[in-house]
């Protein structure tokens, strides 16, 4: 019965969001001046796609405890470095594929999908999830049904396009849910390391290629991180020493081989440019010198985590509330919600943390549903951050002053490109 009834809730509350769209759609539509698209994995992945039926799936507290009701689809307790990105830059934050028709007004959307790689085969064991070359297909998608009638002058779709901004982040599945998983795949019996790494940056560098021939010009790609200070990683090679260091090595040959690529590619496609996000050995630092950034805990996770091997957090049972205890939780003026439903669903109010004291085990890993400072925690779950690290990686991004690790241009300037 409480299934039954939380189901109900959701699909009024799907109900109401398209209605309100459609008296979106009524007024005069403006078209922005440039786009914020988003490809990759998890790590940048805002909300559900169509048929995503991977076990890498959130969607649920704690996620987005931030956020209110839309930031639970993403796999932090707050905004992802994209969405920084996009407020930053005085944009909206990117919607979902699945949600363009909703939102006509968007200025950007996210194809990003949870457990995706490069390599289509990477993170199948989990489910169905859709890779780079998927995603660019989503895109393709969105330009030919949605920007090409909004914009009917080729010149000024194109003007668009090259104005915008496409953030990739995306390799870390290849490795740990491909890779470092023998027992559901083969890659690393196939490749070396080294050649490993090649495979991937061909293949992306392709895709990166495929976007340019469909409008794209600026892009930021994201390197991958030190792999091997996940608590996920920490947990199943059990290292000696703070990270697995066989793991970071292949995040290392990865980065180097992209950076090539991209300085390739940047010689190759006249009016590209492309800006490299390194934050490998930022994130590292953090973890080795967590102090000098405001934080403590780099070990465990904010959130209490599965076990069915994900690494996500833990979904909280739900509690049955009765109708008549909702009636009487429903706000009295029948405008509240139309009224608060932007902010609420984009994830603009940020409540203070719950002080919730967890007790430890006897190897110092937290009990409990949720740390009681996010701000203080690196990882939120076992294999993402915590919106706070986020925000150092977007703050480096946009001032390379305070140690910039966005080359060769912080993202102020890829967004003045001309």
């Amino acid at each position: 019965m409480a299934r039954t009834f939380f189901l109900l809730v959701n699909v009024l509350l799907c109900v109401y969001h398209i209605c309100l769209s459609k008296t979106c759609r009524a007024e005069e539509e403006e078209k922005p001046s440039r786009y914020l698209f988003v490809f990759g994995d998890s790590i940048v992945d805002s909300g559900p796609k169509k048929e995503h039926e991977t076990g890498m799936r959130a969607g649920h507290s704690p996620y987005g405890i931030e956020c209110q009701w839309y930031g639970k689809f993403r796999f932090t307790n707050g905004w992802t470095v994209p969405d920084m990105i996009a407020l930053k830059l005085n944009l909206t934050v990117p919607v979902s594929s699945v949600e363009v028709e909703l939102f006509p007004r968007y200025n950007g959307v996210n194809y990003a999908s949870a457990s995706a790689g490069i390599l289509p085969e990477t993170g199948s064991a989990l489910g169905t999830n859709y890779c780079m070359e998927e995603q660019v297909g989503f895109f393709k998608e969105t330009l030919e049904k949605f920007l090409r009638p909004k914009f009917p002058s080729p010149v000024e779709l194109s003007k668009r396009l090259s104005d915008s901004i496409f953030v990739i982040n995306i390799g870390s599945s290849d490795y740990i849910f491909n890779y470092l998983q023998p027992s559901d795949y083969n890659s690393s019996r196939q490749y070396n390391g080294d050649a490993f790494a090649e495979l991937l940056i061909r293949k992306l560098g392709n895709h990166l290629e495929d976007l340019y021939n469909l409008g794209a010009r600026k892009m930021l790609i994201f390197e991958i991180g030190p792999l091997g200070c996940l608590p996920y990683i920490i947990n199943k090679f059990n290292p000696r020493d703070r990270c697995f260091e066989d793991a970071n090595k292949l995040a290392s040959i990865f980065n180097e081989k992209l950076e090539t690529k991209l300085k390739e590619l940047s010689g190759k496609l006249k009016g590209s440019t492309f800006v490299t996000a390194k934050t490998f050995h930022l994130i590292k630092d953090i973890v080795e010198n967590p102090f000098d950034y405001g934080l403590q805990e780099t070990r465990w996770p904010c959130c209490a985590t599965q076990e069915n091997g994900t690494g996500l957090c833990k979904e909280p049972k739900i509690h049955y509330v009765s109708p008549e205890m909702m009636a009487k939780l429903r706000p009295a003026d029948p405008s509240y919600y139309e009224k608060q439903f932007r902010k609420d669903y984009f994830c603009t109010r940020s409540p203070p943390p719950p002080k919730v004291t967890r007790p430890r085990t006897s190897i110092g890993k937290p009990e409990g549903d949720v740390c009681e400072d996010r701000e203080a925690f690196v990882f939120w779950d076992e294999l993402h951050l915590t919106t706070a690290v986020n925000r150092i990686i977007m703050d480096k991004c946009f001032h390379p002053a305070s140690g910039g690790i966005c080359s060769p241009y912080d993202i102020y300037q890829l967004a003045n490109q001309r």
